[in-house]
């Protein structure tokens, strides 16, 4: 339960830990509303054809880019411009390790 997680609140935690006052909603198929399990049916029967999915390593590359450059963005409150080389050794604040003294 979420009471147990130790640790200030922040964007490290998974967003349903914070939902002790029934505010979350249930979902019955959450993976099928998230669309997860079609993403899963796809990727496997591309893989089983030998074919090409329609997201490619790439285009994962490419998200994971943009996202790094939205939390440097935020923490610097600069536009980040792409290409953007700096980002190659950037660490949002959420990822870097922190001592229990912190």
């Amino acid at each position: 339960m979420s009471r147990e997680v130790r640790g200030a609140e922040g964007e490290d935690l998974v967003e349903k830990q914070n939902a002790e006052q029934g505010l979350m909603p249930v979902l019955e198929d959450e993976a099928g509303v998230y669309g997860y399990t079609d993403e899963n049916r796809h990727m496997t029967e591309c893989f089983r054809k030998g074919e090409t999915p329609s997201e490619t390593f790439h285009d994962g590359l490419a998200v994971v880019e943009i996202l790094i450059g939205l939390y440097r963005s935020a923490e610097t409150g600069q536009t980040v411009h792409f290409p953007a080389t700096d980002l190659d050794d950037y660490v949002p604040p959420v990822a870097r390790i922190q001592s229990p003294s912190d």
